[in-house]
């Protein structure tokens, strides 16, 4: 299982590395060591995240990776938008990692 989560966190950093490549402005509010993420939800507006690079070992964070994955696959342009509630990727970013 461990070899298997670092795989998937080393395939999630290089699709987000190529987004950052293909991207010739970095919005001003997302700082060095962080990228930006909108949740997506139909029944919600789109919310902004400014996301630390650490949560790309976090499980959950991961699982909301594999999730815009298989909605969206690897062919997203501009921010990366991940499937879920606000709520729900506020409370996975509020969580302490040890």
């Amino acid at each position: 299982m461990g070899k298997e989560r670092s795989n998937s966190c080393i395939v999630m950093l290089k699709i987000i590395m190529r987004k950052f490549k293909n991207n010739e402005v970095v919005p001003n509010d997302v700082k060095e060591g962080h990228f930006a993420v909108f949740s997506v939800n139909p029944e919600e507006e789109p919310k902004k995240f400014i996301v630390e690079l650490h949560w790309l070992n976090n499980p959950l964070f991961l699982k909301l990776l594999k999730q815009a994955e298989d909605e969206y696959g690897f062919q997203q342009k501009g921010i990366l938008e991940v499937p879920c509630r606000a709520a729900e990727l506020q409370k996975i970013l509020e969580l302490k990692i040890g």
